[in-house]
């Protein structure tokens, strides 16, 4: 498989994450999807995503999982049980929060072997997808480098 249809896993499925995940499937993208309430997944099963059952499921699936959950609490909150999964993988978050709390999640996840990135999206949900739009991405260049063609697809 070619790196412009990476498989992809999307964590936390509110009206962003949904775009998101909705997004990749549109551009070919295998997209694994996980929600702690599962009915929120069924449009996007329904398209074609593959409903991981736990989060350790959800990011063992795919090489590049993308968080989209209400903060840093909550990013912890659904993927402190799947830490095993995170070695050797990406994660990539777009929740909002602070600097020091992006700082920290840097070392939570180099602590369980992931890549990082911290990222912010400056649209709205019908906006993913447009090439008229910005996500912001922080942290390693070799990370963003390796997932370049996936993330420049939402």
């Amino acid at each position: 498989m070619n790196a412009a249809h990476q498989p992809v896993t999307v964590v936390g499925l509110g009206s962003m994450g949904s775009a998101l995940a909705a997004t990749l499937l549109d551009r070919g993208h295998p997209t694994t999807v996980w929600n702690r309430s599962p009915d929120k997944a069924r449009p996007l099963v329904d398209r074609g995503a593959r409903l991981a059952g736990t989060p350790q499921e959800a990011i063992a699936a795919s090489p590049l999982t993308i968080a989209c959950v209400l903060d840093y609490e909550a990013l912890y909150t659904a993927l402190d049980p799947a830490t095993g999964e995170l070695a050797g993988r990406t994660l990539v978050n777009l929740t909002s929060g602070s600097p020091e709390q992006a700082q920290e999640a840097v070392k939570w996840a180099d602590s369980h072997g992931a890549g990082y990135l911290d990222g912010a999206i400056m649209t709205t949900p019908p906006g993913v997808g447009d090439p008229a739009m910005m996500f912001l991405y922080s942290g390693s260049r070799e990370v963003f480098d390796a997932h370049r063609p996936t993330l420049a697809t939402l």
